[in-house]
């Protein structure tokens, strides 16, 4: 895909309603590759988590467009300077008890420097994944039955996390997301039958 040039991405802060939108949207990240800076769930009044992502002028009017097809969130704001961002934590931040420890149990930014960089980001996105997993059963039918990520690819994922958690010999957390890898191949058998 060739390097990816700084200077032409935007930095832009994705706002989403509820976890399965939020889920939408993650997976059209993914699958766009567009590079995830930070991802807080914050579960507040107004809204359900936050996406700050670098993305190229192309990618951003193509998240446009989905989001009129997809409801992929609810708003989009680009940064241009720091005091924006800023600016724009404060707006969100006003009035909110406990936002910080709310914020802190699900937030993660990925900033690469070395392989531990990655190492560390891959460990919090399956902490933050597993922990959604865990206090919601509606997101996991919604990971399990969204168009937004092909089977293959949430096998593929859960597979990974197993896998992680395999070393740290977390068992119990393995039978869950082997149980939700369960329910992917289940639903998506029943997604042929019902095509034929």
């Amino acid at each position: 895909m060739g390097k990816r040039n700084r200077h032409r991405e935007l930095e832009v802060f994705l706002t989403t309603f509820d976890g399965s939108q939020h889920l939408r949207l993650h997976g059209w990240l993914k699958r766009h590759d567009v590079i995830i800076k930070s991802e807080n769930i914050v579960k507040q009044d107004e809204y359900f988590g936050v996406f700050t992502v670098y993305v190229t002028e192309n990618q951003l009017e193509k998240l446009k467009e989905n989001n009129t097809e997809s409801s992929l969130y609810m708003e989009l704001e680009v940064m241009s300077t720091e005091s924006e961002r800023w600016n724009l934590f404060q707006d969100r931040t006003k009035d909110k008890d406990n936002l910080f420890e709310s914020i802190q149990n699900f937030m993660f930014s990925f900033q690469v420097r070395d392989k531990k960089d990655i190492e560390k980001f891959l460990k919090e996105a399956n902490e933050t994944s597993l922990a959604l997993f865990k206090k919601n059963d509606d997101f996991v039918d919604d990971y399990v039955e969204t168009d937004e990520m092909s089977a293959k690819d949430k096998i593929k994922d859960l597979d990974l996390m197993i896998e992680a958690f395999i070393e740290e010999e977390r068992y119990e957390d393995c039978a869950l997301l082997v149980k939700i890898k369960d329910k992917i191949q289940k639903h998506y058998k029943q997604q042929k039958i019902k095509k034929l």
